[in-house]
């Protein structure tokens, strides 16, 4: 027997691409003459995408089931962006399965609609699917989640259905490094469909037996691995994957449907909040404002990047702020001590960023600008650092009000390792909303 498995992947709301791929698959599955899958291996749903944003996710489910999918798996997009009462019915009208193995409420219960895992049998040959994500603790944690180490998740799983498959492929979410791990602790894999770190292969890459496909980021691709069974076993097996480019060609309309969805005014006079990320603006420093209220901090710094749009107009509507801010990020609460606040200091005053294009960590925007601090101050030439007006004591504790994306290390290294509150489901805008009401 032979069987296709088509597979998508971090398609993060790329829906014009994601069209053009649902419409390759139609043309494409009715010509074979053996069966076929279709798998989406997580972060399909994007809050950045005003459509997505309407309609929490629901519009990239219904786009999922015209395109006929038969599985899918959750990445940090739909567990960690979205309330728990929306993943929780997210796949309500989903006529796909829903697989993940290391997400839990606090009953211990996975979230509704999605499965442990999936056995499939075509042909007679049973395959197992087991699909995991990636452990963002206390992201999940925050929204009453509990999430679980993929690894062993998978292992139970596997242990769970032995003598009840013949196939086994794994849907990770999780990334290029761990799916190498699990290449070497369970060889008896004949497949691993992978994402999260957005990475792709031409043709599969054969890690200690066990083949590798992924499909890169933003609907680029699509991936195709072929399958030749006999005797319940895979004799044979290859992937490839296809540039959109070369996919068919689609007219949509998903941007003026998530402006209409978005079009309710929120404030109904004038506001002119231009975007500059070389200087601090208005716009800029009331966003470090509102964060700085809404943390309930001692101090606050931001990007002014994190402004995407500026606004100039008689009306601003729910579309106008999200193009604003479009950033699945959310603010933290940060406990530090006097030293360790004034490193960040130093660190913000040399603005490596300041004119460099940034992405990844929940950024949706393209320069990273300038730092703004909030309640904070210093005079350079003698070494001496404030907050609100008074010098900040090495060994004091301070809380300093920022966002998620200066917790993964990248920015500010030293933030990682301090006591972190993660504030949510409210992203940026949500919080910047609140603060134009009283504009």
């Amino acid at each position: 027997m032979k069987l296709t498995i088509y597979h998508t992947n971090d398609i993060h709301s790329h829906l014009h691409e994601y069209e053009r791929i649902s419409e390759y698959l139609a043309q494409e599955r009715p010509k074979l003459d053996h069966p076929s899958l279709y798998l989406d291996i997580g972060d399909h749903v994007d809050l950045s995408a005003p459509v997505t944003e309407a309609t929490m996710g629901i519009k990239n489910v219904e786009l999922l089931n015209k395109a006929h999918c038969d599985i899918a798996t959750i990445g940090n997009n739909e567990g960690m962006t979205i309330s728990h009462e929306a993943l929780n019915t997210l796949y309500d009208n989903a006529k796909f399965d829903v697989t993940c193995a290391n997400v839990f409420d606090e009953q211990g219960q996975l979230p509704r609609n999605i499965t442990s895992s999936i056995i499939k049998e075509i042909n007679g040959v049973r395959i197992l699917f087991v699909a995991a994500t990636a452990p963002f603790t206390p992201f999940y944690r925050a929204l009453d989640w509990v999430v679980t180490d993929p690894l062993e998740a998978i292992k139970d799983e596997i242990s769970a259905n032995e003598d009840a498959y013949d196939l086994l492929i794994i849907m990770s979410h999780v990334g290029v490094f761990f799916d190498e791990k699990l290449c070497q602790e369970i060889p008896e894999i004949d497949l691993i469909l992978g994402s999260h770190t957005h990475h792709y292969f031409e043709k599969g890459e054969i890690n200690n037996g066990v083949l590798m496909a992924a499909a890169g980021k933003y609907g680029r691709f699509i991936g195709e691995v072929t399958l030749e069974i006999e005797h319940d076993t895979v004799v044979d097996k290859h992937a490839v994957i296809y540039p959109v480019e070369t996919l068919p060609e689609v007219v949509t309309h998903f941007e003026a449907e998530g402006k209409a969805l978005l079009s309710d005014a929120v404030i109904d006079h004038p506001i002119n909040l231009p975007r500059r990320t070389d200087v601090i603006t208005q716009t800029s420093y009331m966003l470090a404002e509102s964060v700085f209220e809404f943390t309930n901090a001692d101090c606050t710094i931001i990007n002014a990047g994190l402004i995407v749009k500026g606004i100039s107009a008689n009306q601003v509507t729910e579309f106008d702020i999200h193009q604003m801010l479009p950033h699945p990020i959310n603010a933290v609460r940060i406990r530090l001590n006097g030293l360790e606040l004034k490193n960040v200091i130093i660190k913000s005053q040399k603005q490596e960023y300041l004119h460099e294009h940034a992405q990844g960590l929940g950024f949706r925007g393209d320069i990273f600008g300038g730092y703004v601090l909030y309640n904070l101050g210093l005079i350079e030439s003698e070494s001496r650092y404030f907050i609100n007006g008074e010098e900040i004591e090495d060994d004091k504790t301070y809380v300093l009000g920022t966002v998620d994306m200066y917790t993964f290390g990248r920015y500010f290294p030293t933030l990682k390792e301090q006591s972190i509150d993660y504030l949510m489901p409210e992203f940026l805008r949500d919080i910047y909303k609140e603060k134009l009401l009283g504009y």
